[in-house]
């Protein structure tokens, strides 16, 4: 959501594709102001979650030619931890989900973070030790088993951030629990898609993947 206010290839091939994209610049998001972007600070997964809750809920419908009842929900990083957050914990809402990059769980999350980077994802996301039940609440993992609509995960085999080894378990779990899902793992790939042949791919699989669910 936060790159609403710039280009994005991927919007632009979904739409070229004959989907309809939403991307809400919910609390949280820079390009309003700092005040703006602090409303998410401690409250990962909370105000922020809600109102992509209210724009599928109130204000989608009022438009005629959506049909909000064929949904899917998709994000890199930030973006792939609110997917797997609102998958969870809103399953009424989509038909299909894809999840790139995102934190599975706040707690490995936070162990990864670069120490110069600690105080500053201390502030936002919440201290481990200090904040340990809002950190529980808000980890994806907690409510993943809610999940109702079939998964694409998406993932860099090289991410310093989000390692390959959480999204195969998040993978693995959802498999156990009889949920359907995909998993495409990037061998050349870290927290991002900068190869222009792995875009490709990706953009590609994630269009079929829409076409196929929705």
């Amino acid at each position: 959501p936060d790159f609403a206010w710039f280009s994005m290839p991927l919007i632009q091939f979904l739409t070229l594709n004959g989907f309809a994209v939403f991307v809400p610049n919910v609390r949280g998001s820079t390009g309003y102001g700092f005040s703006y972007t602090r409303k998410v600070e401690r409250d990962w997964g909370g105000h922020d979650r809600l109102d992509h809750v209210h724009a599928m809920t109130q204000v989608l419908p009022l438009d005629t030619r959506i049909d909000s009842k064929r949904a899917a929900v998709v994000g890199r990083s930030y973006g792939g931890y609110m997917t797997l957050t609102l998958a969870g914990r809103h399953p009424e809402l989509w038909s299909a989900s894809v999840d790139m990059f995102g934190a599975y769980d706040l707690f490995t999350f936070m162990d990864r973070v670069p120490q110069t980077w600690k105080p500053f994802f201390i502030l936002t996301v919440g201290d481990p030790e200090k904040d340990k039940d809002l950190l529980i609440d808000r980890s994806p993992r907690t409510h993943i088993h809610n999940l109702a609509c079939p998964m694409l995960v998406i993932q860099g085999k090289n991410d310093p951030r989000v390692r390959e080894i959480e999204s195969r378990e998040l993978v693995e779990t959802l498999q156990s629990q009889g949920k359907e899902v995909e998993y495409l793992m990037l061998e050349d790939e870290g927290h991002d898609i900068l190869k222009m042949e792995n875009r490709a791919n990706v953009y590609n699989a994630i269009t079929d993947f829409f076409k196929k669910h929705l």
